[in-house]
């Protein structure tokens, strides 16, 4: 999906022709058709994955006085279900939709007189960036194709340092490029002349009181589940083992789902991932149906599979998963499938990580400590300097500060730390994982579902008290009761297997080599480009050598900078290319 509002008189081009330029980079995200419209300064336009619209519907959506571009699904308005295509992208993008609609979506409509409108869900999980220029501004499903429509995009050095001290996403709002930012989840924009003229972003709704029943939790999963079922298209199911997934495919056993593809990735030296079906320890007669496939995955594809997922996320991550998930998306191509329901969502819902039992049982007063380890905090500093680091840090705790402010509204009295954490968890940790879901799937032109997302699910996590979420050393103690009827006794007690590669026992082990050599060929390039210093990469090398694990995290997250550099390095190559053609 695209938009562009150019200044009137800004250079050389028509809004039409940028636009254009933008969506052919986006033409995997849409293997059903691409569409362009143009208003004078203003254009959009969307490359088609259908999964629920008429075949003969043509895209942008059009109807009287309006057009759209549109990503994702609406599930429910006011109690109803849209047509698909234009009805959908209508409803998503009504002023009320925050409140009224349950859906997946990114939307940007126009209208005769040139003005753009974009808006996405408040969950952020269909991804919309922006970026803005003296020449206008455009709006992509991708960072990609923006680094490039006005002129290169200028490197954020404090982006990548943000990046390092998190490690997990650029925290102050913005990108690793200057003047491209993430649309906040439920952000409107409205766009004129090539100006953003109002941004209003959703306040965050409050709690509604009383502690959920487990009836009203096991309805609201069960609607939602039955929502993700909306489609003519193939539906598959990934699946890990795991609570989240198994609790799906209980569910969908229940409904009498049969001929279900499902798919699962099996990363060597865990004990994560499906081989086969009979491993979910489900006895429902149905499930014999189902068609399973899983790929197994090792150090050597970690690193293989590393630049193409770099690529299509177009920016350096520090989660291992990354490669992991293309190899699942590649699977679940294979098998035909065009919508993949994925279990997002739950961990940071209802608290399933590790990391979480030891907020949860009090031994932190202030969320910075929590999100930045001594550990990790020591090697940064070392790698950036002292000033570097001290701006992110800064950084990181103002964000902290906008999700206290924000949590304080969501429950109307003063946060815990707990309440905080909760909070920032939406934006900083599952966004990008959803991010993640959508780029990767989307390139192998499959859409992904999230019931864990729908159906009311999020609004009732919210809620839960922080005692009746962690146990002791039992996460998600709400969804294993209400449920616990539905799945075997193992899975009242079974600890979380997060969705990661084994990084420090693999980079310990036989990838150590490769990997050391990566780092110190990259470490010039590193310095001059990002600021990193070297006698830091010298003191990375050699505790990665050690087995240090704050190293080998960090070793991960500037390979795939190095990989997201040679992605920035190929991309200006070709654009020298066709600017001389």
């Amino acid at each position: 999906m695209v938009g562009v509002s150019l200044r009137p008189h800004a250079g050389e081009w028509s809004a039409s022709e940028v636009a254009a330029g933008v969506l052919e980079q986006l033409r995997h995200r849409g293997p059903d058709g691409l569409g362009l419209v143009g208003h004078g300064t203003a254009a959009l336009g969307m490359a088609r994955l259908r999964v629920r619209s008429r075949q003969r519907d043509s895209v942008p959506f059009a109807g009287p006085g309006v057009v759209f571009a549109f990503n994702g699904e609406v599930y429910r308005a006011d109690g109803l279900v849209p047509e698909g295509g234009f009805e959908e992208a209508r409803r998503a993008g009504e002023p009320d939709a925050a409140a009224a609609v349950d859906g997946m979506y990114a939307v940007v409509g126009g209208l005769p007189d040139g003005t753009l409108w974009a808006v996405r869900d408040p969950l952020g999980i269909k991804p919309l960036y922006l970026r803005e220029s003296p020449d206008g501004v455009a709006l992509a499903s991708e960072v990609g194709p923006l680094v490039d429509v006005f002129g290169r995009a200028p490197v954020r050095l404090a982006a990548f340092a943000q990046f390092l001290l998190s490690g997990r996403r650029v925290v102050d709002g913005g990108s690793f490029f200057e003047g491209i930012r993430a649309v906040r989840p439920g952000e409107r924009l409205t766009l004129r002349d090539g100006r953003i003229t109002q941004s209003v972003l959703t306040r965050p709704t409050p709690c509604a009181p009383g502690v959920p029943e487990a009836a009203e939790l096991r309805t609201a999963l069960e609607t939602a589940v039955d929502r993700m079922l909306l489609t003519d298209r193939r539906v598959g199911l990934a699946v890990s083992g795991g609570l989240d997934s198994t609790l799906v495919a209980r569910l969908l056993a229940r409904r009498g789902i049969r001929d279900l593809p499902t798919v699962s990735v099996l990363p060597e030296d865990t004990g994560d991932g499906v081989r086969d079906l009979s491993d979910l320890g489900l006895s429902d007669g149905v499930i014999g149906t189902w068609q399973h496939r899983s790929i197994s995955f090792g150090p050597a594809d970690l690193l293989t599979g590393l630049p193409a997922a770099v690529r299509s996320l177009g920016e350096p991550v520090a989660m291992s998963s990354l490669p992991m998930y293309r190899a699942l998306a590649k699977l679940a191509r294979a098998q035909g499938i065009t919508v993949l329901l994925v279990g997002e969502g739950a961990d940071e819902l209802f608290a399933g990580y590790h990391r979480y039992r030891a907020l949860y049982a009090g031994e932190f007063t202030d969320p910075v400590d929590f999100y930045l380890p001594y550990e990790r905090l020591e090697l940064v500093t070392a790698l950036l300097g002292r000033d570097a680091c001290a701006a992110a840090t800064g950084e990181l705790r103002r964000a902290i500060g906008r999700s206290q402010e924000a949590a304080a509204q969501r429950h109307g009295i003063e946060p815990t730390v707990v309440d905080v954490v909760r909070e920032h968890e939406y934006e900083h940790s599952l966004e990008p994982l959803l991010r993640r879901t959508d780029h990767l799937l989307m390139a192998e032109g499959i859409e992904g579902r999230t019931p864990f997302l729908h159906g009311g699910v999020a609004e009732l996590s919210r809620r839960y008290p922080a005692r009746s979420l962690v146990r002791g050393s039992q996460t998600k103690a709400v969804l294993r009761e209400a449920f616990a009827d539905l799945l075997p006794p193992s899975y009242r007690a079974q600890p979380k297997l997060p969705f990661r590669a084994p990084v420090r026992q693999w980079l310990r082990g036989g990838l150590l080599p490769r990997v050391d050599r990566t780092l110190a060929d990259a470490t010039e390039s590193l310095h001059q480009r990002l600021g990193v210093r070297p006698s830091g990469m010298l003191q990375l090398r050699e505790r990665l050598a050690a087995g240090d694990a704050a190293a080998c995290t960090l070793a991960f997250a500037l390979l795939s900078t190095v990989e997201w550099l040679n992605w920035l390095d190929d991309s200006a190559d070709r654009s020298e290319v066709a600017v001389s053609a």
